[in-house]
């Protein structure tokens, strides 16, 4: 219960604002039996909650406006600084009641309709927290606050060009011209306008050189702009300044992975996974660097213990199943493939890799109908068109095979294998004034395709055309 004034706070305390031994006293009391305690006055309240607020320890903040309230019910300092006091804690819809009271006792303030704001923009209702700011700018133009939290919800609308104009307007004041910079950061960084972006985190870092999150934002724009090493040491000094930084040790391996240095990014993916070991694609990224560097059973740990965590991530089956491929384990390989393709039946790639496997395999019609569909999906894949024309050129279907080949070197016109390819189908064509053509062309390219061409079709030597291709060079 609450006894009213004690004797022992209040000497003293009507005369000015209480000192700070009298507030350490009073904390210690309210960590006590909150139930049954003397309240020394209501300047006691309003400057521990104040403290609180400023020290940002808003349990303790709660604690001493639950007193304040049940003390005078009528004050609108009380229900205001309480709602602040929960949405600070997360409970925001808890707040809105509070700036309720707060507004019947003291209609026209331009606090409560903020943090009302803010407490809705908590809440994901961006839209309502932005007709609370504009009421309140609407009474007070200049009101910085509201200019401020006005920006941040046409932040999390998306309206990153609205956003950056007001945070503008605000890089200069006093209260807000720090945080300003670093939102200004996060603006340019969505508009893609990334040297306006690595300047504001600058400005930003020269007021506040100790701030991880800044130096980790840094480090993603230097990263998009392709500053891997610079981004590298801004992920280091934001790692500095916070080790337990999961996002940090992430981009961290892939700036390193973007340099080739994979050893390396693996023990990043390693850090991060120490903080979020259910995180999919950090076990993703740890197989993709262990696959680059041939380590295929332990990406296909890393890629398992992907799908542990997220199973219709189908990468990590495309991934798996690539190194089943380069361990010629087919089966295994095919049998990821599917997975992937049923989760994903776009990816290009995919279809090509499955095709791939399915020859190997011995399964050639079915790699036929792979490589159709992967061509039909990525039509600019120059390797792929060349290895659907060599396996319609295995099953006799030569017609096919040349346009195969034809829409492979539409993509590349200086490929040898692709003018070799085209030369022996016209071979198996009987067209042999052009085979002479594409078999010259193939051996001025590359002079190996000349032994090649020799010993894969000894007979053919003794045709005219052949002779004429071949001892063109001569």
């Amino acid at each position: 219960m609450i006894s009213g004034f004690d004797d022992d706070f209040s000497e003293g305390f009507n005369s000015g604002p209480p000192d700070d031994d009298a507030i350490r006293r009073f904390r210690r009391m309210l960590d006590g039996d909150a139930d049954d305690i003397s309240i020394p006055n209501v300047e006691m309240l309003e400057e521990l909650v104040e403290q609180c607020l400023e020290e940002e320890r808003f349990a303790e903040a709660l604690r001493a406006c639950e007193h304040w309230v049940r003390y005078a019910p009528y004050s609108h300092s009380a229900w205001l600084t309480r709602g602040i006091a929960l949405t600070n804690l997360g409970r925001a819809d808890e707040a809105l009641a509070c700036f309720d009271r707060a507004d019947v006792l003291n209609p026209r303030d331009i606090d409560t309709l903020i943090n009302r704001g803010v407490a809705l923009d908590a809440l994901g209702m961006s839209d309502r927290a932005l007709a609370c700011y504009q009421e309140a700018l609407v009474r007070e133009p200049d009101n910085e606050e509201a200019l401020f939290n006005k920006a941040v919800s046409l932040e999390k609308l998306e309206d990153y060009e609205s956003a950056a104009m007001i945070f503008r307007t605000l890089i200069f004041s006093e209260q807000f011209g720090r945080d300003s910079w670093y939102e200004l950061g996060y603006c340019y960084d969505y508009l893609n306008r990334l040297d306006e972006s690595f300047e504001a985190y600058e400005r930003f870092l020269d007021i506040d050189p100790f701030n991880a999150n800044a130096w980790y934002n840094r480090g993603i724009v230097l990263s998009r702009k392709g500053h891997h090493q610079k981004a590298i040491d801004s992920y280091d000094m934001s790692l500095a300044l916070r080790e337990d930084f999961p996002a940090a040790w992430y981009n961290r391996g892939n700036s390193l992975a973007n340099l080739s240095r994979l050893s390396e990014a693996i023990e990043s993916y390693r850090e991060t996974l120490k903080y979020e070991p259910d995180d999919a694609a950090s076990w993703y990224n740890l197989g993709n660097a262990f696959e680059e560097l041939g380590r295929y059973v332990e990406a296909i740990d890393a890629f398992s213990n992907a799908l542990v965590h997220e199973p219709e991530h189908y990468e990590s089956y495309f991934g798996r199943g690539s190194c089943h491929d380069a361990l010629e384990q087919f089966d295994l390989a095919l049998a990821d493939y599917d997975v992937a393709t049923r989760i994903d039946a776009e990816d290009p790639e995919l279809w090509y890799a499955r095709a791939d496997v399915l020859y190997n395999l011995g399964r050639v019609k079915e790699a036929i109908g792979c490589y159709h569909r992967a061509t039909e999906l990525d039509p600019l894949n120059a390797e792929c068109w060349l290895e659907y024309g060599e396996t319609l050129y295995e099953e006799g279907r030569f017609a096919d095979s040349l346009t195969a080949f034809d829409n492979a070197l539409q993509l590349d016109p200086e490929w040898s294998e692709v003018h070799y390819g085209r030369a022996k189908t016209l071979l198996a064509m009987t067209r042999l004034g052009e085979m002479s053509t594409a078999l010259r062309t193939a051996i001025t390219l590359d002079p190996r395709m000349r032994e090649e061409f020799v010993l894969e079709f000894p007979d053919a030597v003794a045709i005219r055309e052949v002779q004429q291709a071949l001892s063109y060079l001569d």
